[in-house]
């Protein structure tokens, strides 16, 4: 008798002998998500979840659904249970509730996203599981295979878990266990879509050693020439000393100008070196200076690693296929690269997701040194997220932190703060070096509020005098009404704002740069909403700025005289605008109002000392603080509740089962993942006719391969702008936009202006029909 073989996976071309044993499929994947898992102190809880994954495929009925696939009969993804059975053992075989949650969620969900594990009162793992024999086909699935489970090595992990985060001061378990939760999942789900590609995962760790010695050729090459020269030097030797600090969360704390990339650059390589680490992850806060941070990193590392660096930022994200799992795709969604370069919003959005797309590359920010460029732009309502994450990956993850401003937020003084190393601050700088970098003044203009033609005469006088200047808005709307303003004066003038896509933003800052560079110097006005004033690397002769908080005029300030051209400080003017809506902005309309109470309490005071942006955030954080747990939409509880006691689910289950406690783990992993959204309200990327975009939009349409149309879409990333979903809709209304293969909106030409304005709301030509 012929002994029955059972398969995790059929091919479309060939007979049985290329199909994968379910039984080698199981295996694999189980010994390699304990190895990921291994990262975070839960090696058997991994290993266990990995040999659980597939368990339902040992039925006729899934091996039938592979057959008839095979054979071009159609069949629809799903149609066969397959996850649930190695999720109902999981919980039949272990009895601690809140460890049988963990490993019954990730099985459950591996191929969609986690669940929230109270929903209606009720325990969503046996409801999930409570189904008929017809649907699971349960006595068969154990028949076949049946594993050991040891429980309590598993409980032993989570338990060695909770002492050292409760040993480290963290005082929210359940929180803490909704990371580990997420990791196991990640390890996963990494673990079987790479198994079932065939690809082979190396956990070699980089050639630190050569890059090393790129960036210090690459440094060797600048002479010091002035006194901000010598400082840099100065701040970089520093950073490549502490390279060789034990792991923990530290800072850098440097005056703008001060060559934080290059210097956070050189302490991350010093210590994944020093402590045999597997990667950097570089976050940034804007889009508008990921292009020139990455185009700094690949001039250091020149042209012959291209697999070093990866960049990954898309608001185009790839549809999801699990058949094509192509090298773009893979890097992105694994973070598989020795250095990565991206955005707070894709950090946070892949932590606090629930989907297995998003969750897949969480593992592999294990074992990093993860630098946070420009800190300071984090928004409140994700600081306590923010915090608790990063807390996460140091302690559980054993990955190194380093936060890097101008202004250095008091994340270390809040409610649920971040575990700053021991001596924390990997540069000292003394009081003399400081003045050094002493090169503008804040001049406080707000006691009386300013329109746009009071803005526009302040404007005229600098430009009269041959002075360079930038003006930055609060808003896109004010951005746009004063250049209108500022037309009646002579001189060249730009607009940057978010509705330019990125290609069209870099060409403005290439005019900027030409025309501020002392060789082609030419007088030019900017004017911009605040997406300038964080790292981008651009010196004018003097600044306006609306009223903000402190930490975004400071960084403003930055733009002004950045490399000490002039050796008396200039102005940076700080202005109320007349009529200014901030209601959809309450983060910076917050920030104002507390800026207002520290002019007024610092008059006379120099704007820029340490002692004004310290109190300037004592007050801030505190107003606010009520607020950083991040508020849901109907105001009922937060994502942190959600995602630690779940305070709703909790009442619910109680009410549910006669005042009887949840004993699991009571986690909404679904509903707090629909809330989040770092810029709230979500943003769909739209292709604009810019450059040679609309070629590459042919070349997308006219290609079948999805290797080639994934390869398209990365380079459309360029060309696109973000819109909410009230633009989005009024364009769809204008008919302004249309689908292409339900992958992107392509943008009419009529609605975009390549000149100054990029996006438009109305048609260039709506004037001919008034």
């Amino acid at each position: 008798m012929n002994e029955i073989k059972f398969y995790a996976h059929s091919t479309k071309m060939g007979d049985k002998s290329d199909w994968q044993l379910l039984e080698t499929h199981l295996s694999e994947v189980a010994q390699l998500t304990e190895k990921f898992s291994e990262s975070f102190g839960v090696g058997e809880c991994g290993r266990i979840a990995g040999l659980l994954h597939d368990l339902g495929k040992y039925t006729k009925s899934f091996q039938g659904y592979l057959e008839r696939s095979q054979r071009g009969e159609t069949v629809k993804r799903g149609e066969v249970i397959h996850a649930l059975q190695g999720a109902k053992y999981a919980e039949q075989i272990i009895c601690d509730n809140v460890l049988s949650d963990i490993i019954g969620n990730v099985i459950a969900s591996h191929h969609g996203g986690l669940f929230d594990n109270i929903f209606d009162g009720e325990r969503t793992l046996s409801v999930k599981t409570d189904k008929g024999e017809d649907s699971l086909h349960y006595a068969e699935v154990i028949n076949h295979f049946s594993p050991e489970i040891n429980e309590i090595k598993v409980k032993e992990e989570i338990l060695n878990f909770c002492k050292t985060i409760q040993r480290r001061g963290l005082k929210s378990p359940s929180f803490m266990l909704h990371f580990i939760t997420k990791a196991i999942y990640s390890c996963v789900v990494d673990a079987d879509r790479s198994n079932s590609a065939g690809i082979e995962v190396s956990d070699a760790i980089p050639n630190w050693e050569k890059s090393i010695q790129q960036l210090e050729t690459y440094l060797e090459a600048f002479l010091a020439i002035n006194d901000i020269d010598k400082i840099r030097t100065q701040i970089s030797e520093q950073c490549q000393t502490a390279g060789r600090k034990p792991q923990g969360i530290y800072t850098l704390s440097v005056p703008t100008g001060g060559g934080k990339t290059l210097s956070s650059m050189r302490f991350a390589l010093e210590h994944v070196n020093a402590h045999n680490l597997k990667r950097i992850i570089y976050v940034i806060p804007y889009l508008s200076i990921l292009d020139q941070t990455a185009e700094k990193l690949h001039e250091v590392f020149s042209d012959e690693r291209d697999d070093l660096i990866l960049e990954h930022h898309s608001n185009i994200e790839p549809p999801e296929d699990d058949n094509e799992e192509d090298e773009y795709r893979l890097l992105t969604s694994r973070w598989d690269s020795p250095i990565i370069l991206t955005t707070m919003v894709q950090f946070l959005e892949t932590i606090y997701s629930n989907k297995s797309s998003k969750l897949r590359k969480f593992h592999n920010m294990s074992d990093s040194v993860l630098i946070f460029d420009e800190i300071q732009a984090l928004p409140i309502k994700c600081i306590h997220l923010f915090n608790d994450a990063i807390n996460f990956l140091q302690v559980a993850g054993g990955s190194t932190i380093l936060l890097c401003t101008a202004t250095q937020p008091h994340l270390h003084m809040v409610d649920r703060p971040v575990l700053l190393a021991e001596n924390p601050d990997i540069v000292n700088i003394t009081a003399e070096e400081l003045s050094v970098f002493e090169r503008v003044h804040i001049k406080d203009i707000t006691q009386k509020v300013m329109d746009y033609e009071e803005i526009t005469e302040l404007v005229r006088t600098q430009i009269e005098q041959e002075k360079s200047t930038l003006v930055i808005m609060n808003t896109k709307r004010d951005s746009l009404a004063l250049y209108e303003q500022c037309r009646s004066i002579d001189c060249e003038r730009a607009l940057l704002t978010t509705d330019l896509c990125p290609a069209h933003r870099l060409e403005v800052l290439r005019l900027l740069r030409n025309n501020l560079a002392p060789e082609s110097k030419q007088v030019i006005l900017c004017i911009s909403t605040q997406l300038i004033e964080a790292g981008v690397d651009v010196s004018f002769d003097c600044v306006i700025r609306a009223e903000a908080g402190m930490d975004s005029i400071i960084q403003a300030a930055g733009r002004c005289n950045r490399n000490k051209e002039n050796s008396i400080p200039q102005s940076v003017f700080v202005v109320d605008v007349q009529g200014e809506k901030l209601s959809r902005l309450p983060e910076i309309k917050e920030a104002k109002s507390v800026t207002k109470t520290v002019f007024h309490e610092k008059q006379g005071a120099d704007l820029l000392s340490p002692d004004v942006v310290n109190l300037f955030y004592k007050y801030h954080f505190y107003d606010q603080k009520n607020r950083m747990d991040y508020d849901t939409k109907d105001g009922k509880t937060t994502v942190y509740n959600l995602l630690n006691i779940n305070s709703l689910g909790m009442g619910a289950y109680k009410d549910r089962n006669s005042e009887k406690q949840y004993n699991g783990l009571p986690c909404a992993f679904k509903t707090a993942a629909e809330e989040f959204s770092v810029i709230g309200g979500g943003q769909i990327g739209i292709v604009v006719p810019y450059g040679d975009a609309m070629d590459l939009v042919d070349d997308f349409i006219q290609s079948f391969k999805p290797k080639n149309k994934i390869r398209i879409l990365k380079q459309l990333q360029k060309y696109t702008v973000s819109v909410y979903s009230n633009k989005l809709e009024k364009l769809i209304q204008e008919r302004a936009i249309r689908p292409i293969e339900d992958s992107f909106y392509l943008l009419d030409s009529e609605y975009y202006d390549s000149e100054e304005k990029g996006l438009l709301i109305n048609s260039k030509f709506s004037f001919l029909y008034v």
